[in-house]
């Protein structure tokens, strides 16, 4: 499966995407490391209902490998060359869209539109 594939079994909304962003951060910085979702939750700064979502949906696709009998308390990044380019470009598109949008905020504040 996919990281594109994963992220469209999440519902399509700012806060999933947010939430999938910051996971996906975590887990790209944390590769080959098992990490469970409590600790996912405390170092993003998200509620675990909001983690727990997220990363089944990355181990449904297939990018976040998790053992079966411990559900997501020992989930693993190990991407292979295929899913490492795929993560990377998601974290460029995320990057730039980010920037796009703190470049909209300042000429709002600048120019007091809305």
């Amino acid at each position: 499966m996919s990281l594109r594939k994963a992220l469209a079994a999440l519902p399509d909304d700012r806060d999933s995407a947010a939430a999938a962003r910051m996971v996906i951060t975590f887990f790209h910085r944390h590769a080959h490391d098992p990490v469970g979702a409590d600790r996912v939750a405390r170092a993003t700064g998200l509620p675990l209902d909001r983690a727990e979502p997220v990363m089944s949906a990355l181990a449904a696709g297939g990018v976040l490998h998790c053992d079966r009998d411990l559900g997501l308390s020992e989930c693993r990044y190990e991407p292979d060359r295929i899913l490492a380019l795929e993560v990377d470009r998601f974290m460029r598109t995320t990057d730039s869209s980010a920037r796009l949008q703190s470049g909209v905020d300042r000429y709002r504040d600048r120019f007091g539109r809305s």
